[in-house]
């Protein structure tokens, strides 16, 4: 393994895997992340994940395609040297199906939690974990009255 990206800093390995994400830069991607030895699991949406690929597959069809408008910020960023844990805070607009609900569009906001595994500079694994309950009761509750 290339020496210069084992001496990358959790940190940045995980900042440059979230500039692939945002960017749908697989090729990218293939560079951070352990692609075949990558493990996963999105509390609530998905059972344990193995390989690279298909956790992916599984993020962009859950977490993105039934949102427009998204927006990303990170509230919280912890660094060990065994990864990274993340808070971000997200807002989108709900246009596709999600946990059962058909679009609302609505805009709404949660907060997801990301503790991510990283191993001689690669990401090796995460466990995500986005506050499903709150976007729920959200798209699920009466609209406000009007004025």
């Amino acid at each position: 393994m290339d020496t210069d990206i084992q001496s990358r800093s959790p940190l940045e390995v995980f900042g440059e895997w979230q500039r692939c994400l945002a960017a749908n830069d697989q090729q990218g991607a293939a560079k951070v992340v352990d692609v075949d030895g990558y493990t996963e699991i999105c509390l609530g949406l998905t059972e344990w994940t193995t390989g690279y690929q298909v956790a992916a597959e599984n993020f962009y069809r859950n977490m993105v395609a039934p949102w427009s408008e998204m927006t990303f910020s990170i509230e919280d960023l912890t660094e060990s040297d065994a990864g990274v844990t993340a808070r971000s805070h997200v807002t989108a607009t709900h246009t596709g199906e999600f946990l059962g609900v058909e679009p609302t569009g609505r805009r709404v906001e949660w907060d997801h939690i990301a503790i991510v595994k990283i191993k001689d500079g690669r990401v090796v694994g995460q466990w995500a974990q986005p506050d499903l309950w709150g976007i729920y009761k959200q798209l699920t509750r009466e609209p406000p009255a009007p004025n």
